[in-house]
């Protein structure tokens, strides 16, 4: 049992690893979109303010707002695809590989029980019809059951 729970230990930080990752990447993006958002808005207000002062004056200040704007929609656009960009798959790999082979060592010690168990039943079922050739096949699978256990501690 102490590899099944060893195996469960592994499943559970493996989980709160990748789970802590893949929040962490979220945050980031949360940030980073969140920034690009407040540079859109100052792009639109400085067009609108270029627009005004394209209409109103000559080209000089509607020239330099407008370039501005520009610049703030760049930066942007620079932040939206680099947010998109931050992947939590490749970095947390690892941990759902060391989760995965948790898991199908688990299986396998349930079905080795699974089996060990049948076989037990089946002795014991035989014991009726043969009881002194039974004795043996149910004692076996119980004392090789006990010296797991007691190895496994």
């Amino acid at each position: 049992m102490s590899r099944l729970s060893r195996n469960l230990v592994t499943i559970y930080r493996t989980e709160r690893l990748i789970t802590r990752r893949r929040l962490a990447v979220v945050q980031q993006q949360t940030i980073l979109m969140g920034i690009a958002g407040i540079a859109a808005l100052s792009a639109l207000v400085l067009v609108n303010v270029a627009l005004f002062f394209a209409l109103q004056n000559s080209m000089s200040p509607a020239s330099a707002a407008a370039l501005l704007a520009l610049g703030n929609l760049a930066f942007a656009c620079l932040l939206v695809l680099f947010a998109r960009r931050s992947n939590a798959e490749d970095e947390v790999a690892p941990a759902v590989e060391v989760r995965d082979m948790a898991i199908a060592d688990i299986e396998d010690e349930l079905e080795e029980m699974a089996t060990e168990a049948r076989e037990v039943v089946q002795a014991v079922k035989n014991i009726g019809a043969n009881p002194l050739g039974s004795m043996a096949t149910v004692l076996v699978p119980l004392i090789s059951m006990l010296i797991k256990s007691r190895s496994g501690e």
